[in-house]
């Protein structure tokens, strides 16, 4: 290269790159980051009782130098060659503490640049949270349960695959100004999120179920869900909810009639996978 405007704009754009990174800072080199990627199995967080919120709660050893850290989801294990496959799910500050802790939620999002309009998600929401506004389709987070129904119909792939029933590895990386990455820290297990009857909360509810009575809402879409009336089972099992999971579409119906009517028995937990 002879032309010397060409070389002295190269010399310029050098400079500029060099003083836009901070003091001491590599580009791409992260933190430190020597840590265990923990993922908290049973109950999940609740404000009132366990089983309560849709997330999964992680724990991992701080990085001294991160200012935060990336959180991602993927069904298959993650390493360093897909990370950038993976699904970001959260991005959590970092803390002056020794264990960091964070709750991380799972809700399906809508790409509306690849929505192509068909309205298959509309039909298939068993909560009729989806709707199409100007032409795409919308999320009502209100009305959503992170079922994924909306995620299994779409012909597009225009909505994340983040959502309740999948079972997810996680991956984290601490970072650092200029979008540095430090090394990456994974589970070597697919946990996921479901619903189960915690059988010390329910109840016999006036020997009938609220989540099988026509009168308190729609029910198990799917029938996944059936009752044992007290005294016709033998032992333990008798006047108890049961969920067949192999059939549950995890759309929380049976969760937010046991809510509503009942003794809360249904909850949200993380099993290990």
């Amino acid at each position: 290269m002879n032309n010397p405007l060409a070389i002295f704009a190269m010399l310029a754009l050098t400079l500029l790159m060099a003083s836009c990174l901070p003091e001491d800072q590599v580009p791409g080199i992260g933190p430190e980051f020597n840590s265990v990627l923990l993922v908290d199995t049973g109950a999940t967080y609740g404000e009132m009782l366990p089983g309560e919120l849709s997330a999964f709660t992680l724990r991992w050893e701080s990085s001294e130098g991160a200012e935060w850290y990336d959180v991602r989801i993927s069904p298959n294990p993650i390493t360093d060659s897909n990370w950038d496959y993976a699904l970001r799910i959260d991005s959590i500050p970092a803390q002056d503490t020794t264990e960091m802790v964070a709750f991380v939620q799972v809700q399906p999002e809508v790409f509306e640049n690849t929505c192509i309009s068909c309205g298959l998600c509309v039909d298939a929401c068993p909560q009729d949270a989806m709707s199409l506004v100007g032409g795409k389709a919308v999320i009502d987070l209100r009305l959503c349960t992170a079922c994924g129904e909306c995620v299994n119909v779409c012909p597009v792939n225009a909505i994340t695959d983040s959502r309740f029933g999948q079972a997810y590895y996680f991956g984290i990386r601490a970072m650092g100004s200029g979008d540095t990455r430090s090394e990456l820290v994974t589970t070597s297990s697919r946990y996921r999120l479901r619903y189960m009857n915690y059988e010390p909360y329910c109840g016999d509810c006036a020997y009938e179920c609220f989540i099988l009575l026509d009168s308190c809402g729609p029910g198990c879409p799917v029938d996944a869900i059936w009752y044992t009336p007290d005294g016709s089972t033998p032992g333990v099992d008798s006047g108890l909810v049961h969920i067949d999971y192999d059939l549950c579409i995890d759309c929380g119906q049976c969760f937010i009639q046991c809510h509503q009517y009942g003794l809360w028995s249904i909850m949200k937990e993380v099993v290990e996978e």
